[in-house]
């Protein structure tokens, strides 16, 4: 059988829970408005920037990673490119050698 809930119900709660309760609303009401000045901090950053400053800064950053990139790119080709030189002397040292019977 389901009871009713009217203003005569009597609700019991301990001062442990109440206290919880409202420790909990003041957490969240603390983390809302935390949240709220970190937006409204980055929305006035975005503001402060041109768009034309922010596709600048954009276009260096992706220009610099891509010759750092390209750098460390050249680098490896170079170092399989000697090690490949070092083998071909090797080996015409050897035909050198059978050639001239050193």
């Amino acid at each position: 059988m389901a009871t009713k809930i009217s203003e005569d119900t009597n609700v019991q709660v301990d001062l442990k829970t109440i206290g919880i309760i409202i420790a909990g609303t003041v957490s969240l009401a603390g983390m809302w408005f935390s949240l709220q000045e970190d937006m409204q901090d980055l929305h006035n950053k975005i503001d402060s920037f041109s768009s034309e400053e922010f596709v600048q800064k954009m276009e260096f950053q992706l220009k610099d990673e891509l010759i750092r990139n390209n750098v460390i790119q050249i680098d490896n080709a170079t170092k399989n490119l000697k090690e490949d030189i070092e083998e071909n002397k090797e080996s015409i040292r050897d035909l050198e050698n059978k050639v001239f019977k050193r």
